[in-house]
C-alpha cells in the first residue's frame, strides 16, 4: 500500500487516457530494439557483449545531451585510477 500511496501522482491512467498518452512500455521496447538493430546489427558487424553496452552508454549519454557529464565523470574516475597505482 505504500508504494502505490507514495506514487499516486503516476498513477492518473482516466486523465492519460483522455489526453491519449500511452500507458504501455512497447513504444520504448519498440524504440530501444530499433536503435540497437539499426547502431549494432548489420552485415559484418559483430560486437563484443561489454563493447556493445559501452557504445550504447555512450550514445544515451550523447542523445541525452549529457555528454559534458560523462567526460567529467570519466576524468574523474581515471584520476582515482592513477591513485591506486
Amino acid at each position: 500500500m505504500e508504494y502505490f500511496e507514495g506514487h499516486l501522482e503516476r498513477m492518473r491512467y482516466q486523465q492519460f487516457r483522455e489526453e491519449n498518452i500511452p500507458l504501455g512500455s512497447g513504444a520504448v521496447e519498440s524504440a530501444v530494439r530499433r536503435i540497437i538493430n539499426q547502431r549494432l546489427k548489420g552485415p559484418g558487424i559483430i560486437w563484443l557483449e561489454d563493447s556493445a553496452q559501452a557504445m550504447l552508454l555512450l550514445r544515451a549519454y550523447q542523445k541525452a545531451g549529457r555528454w559534458d557529464e560523462f567526460i567529467r565523470i570519466t576524468i574523474a574516475n581515471l584520476s582515482k585510477v592513477g591513485e591506486v597505482g
